[in-house]
């Protein structure tokens, strides 16, 4: 069996500057890993001449064009592939999006993800937990429930001998519910409890709003009392979601692969607003898409797509003739009509 790629021999090839373009090179390729984005993602938070290397390189990427780069980038970039050609036995790609959990509290059983849905974590007691933007992670409860955690998620878990409760304080995951009917599992987001006794669901809580939605089994949705209302409850079936919008909700039928796409890595829409594509790959990205009218904003698109990959959301619109991207830089790009 090969041996696995050195990070820490990829930053000695030059200096951060060369270190950089290495990186970004792994990324354009097919089977960059979630080791690989780990690995980034402690190089880029050590030093701020790796942050500032980092950002010269995608500019020189974006001002170049999506097929084209400088000769010094194509020279590394050579080099860092031949580093790794015959050094690793490569597995199926990751998601590019994942990466490694935040832990901030100790005491946690702690594996990084290598494959898409693999199970990460194992979690005793009561815990908090955090994913980056761009990050997701997957850990298993004492119980053997498991908890995939999406971009830009904060959540605390606790476990007793009665009862199994997840509190999302903001961001969205995914819960797969062990069955005990003795012990029920409790998710609260934004004032609302999501009760399961055996069951795959998701909760998001963003911006105040809050949705559920059932992949498998039951779960009971309690709403809190709200200008004098009584508090609400509702039973969701699956292939159900409900929205709670802080002061009344509503339920739909849902195609939960597109609507859950995240757990593989993509997002699927069809033929949403181009406004709420953006919002969703916003969420993945420190890259922000800004439309530059409402005409273009409610213009439908549809299409499957990676996660955490903006410049290629991107240049999809423009082959399509959607929009044009100008004013692009690390942190932000513009649509305009075409």
């Amino acid at each position: 069996m090969s041996q696995p790629f050195d990070a820490h021999a990829l930053e000695k090839i030059d200096s951060p500057d060369a270190t950089a373009a290495a990186y970004f090179s792994i990324f354009r390729s097919p089977k960059a890993t979630a080791q690989d984005y780990a690995d980034f993602e402690s190089w880029h938070a050590r030093d701020e001449a790796n942050r500032i290397a980092w950002a010269k390189v995608e500019h020189s990427w974006n001002g170049a064009g999506a097929m084209r780069a400088d000769a010094r980038i194509l020279e590394i970039r050579e080099r860092a592939l031949a580093n790794r050609r015959g050094r690793r036995a490569w597995v199926r790609p990751a998601i590019a999006a994942c990466a490694v959990l935040a832990i901030l509290a100790g005491g946690l059983a702690f594996q990084r993800q290598r494959e898409a849905g693999s199970a990460a974590l194992v979690v005793a007691d009561s815990r908090a937990i955090s994913t980056g933007v761009g990050q997701q992670g997957t850990f298993r409860m004492t119980d053997g429930s498991i908890i995939t955690a999406n971009t830009a998620t904060v959540l605390t878990i606790a476990e007793s001998d009665t009862r199994r409760s997840t509190a999302i304080r903001d961001g969205e995951a995914f819960f797969e519910v062990a069955k005990n009917p003795r012990k029920p599992f409790v998710v609260t987001a934004g004032g609302v409890t999501v009760t399961a006794l055996g069951t795959q669901f998701a909760v998001r809580e963003t911006g105040g709003q809050v949705d559920v939605t059932l992949a498998e089994g039951r779960v009971r949705i309690d709403m809190p009392a709200v200008n004098g209302y009584a508090p609400q409850s509702t039973v969701l079936q699956p292939g159900q979601e409900l929205v709670w919008d802080g002061q009344s909700y509503r339920t739909s039928a849902v195609e939960v692969e597109r609507r859950l796409a995240w757990r593989k890595g993509i997002v699927d829409f069809d033929r949403v607003p181009l406004a709420q594509a953006v919002a969703e790959i916003n969420r993945y990205s420190a890259q922000e898409i800004i439309i530059s009218s409402p005409a273009l904003a409610r213009r439908p698109i549809s299409g499957t797509f990676r996660i955490g990959v903006t410049r290629g959301f991107l240049q999809s619109l423009e082959a399509a003739g959607i929009a044009r991207v100008e004013n692009e830089s690390a942190t932000r790009a513009e649509l305009v009509s075409p």
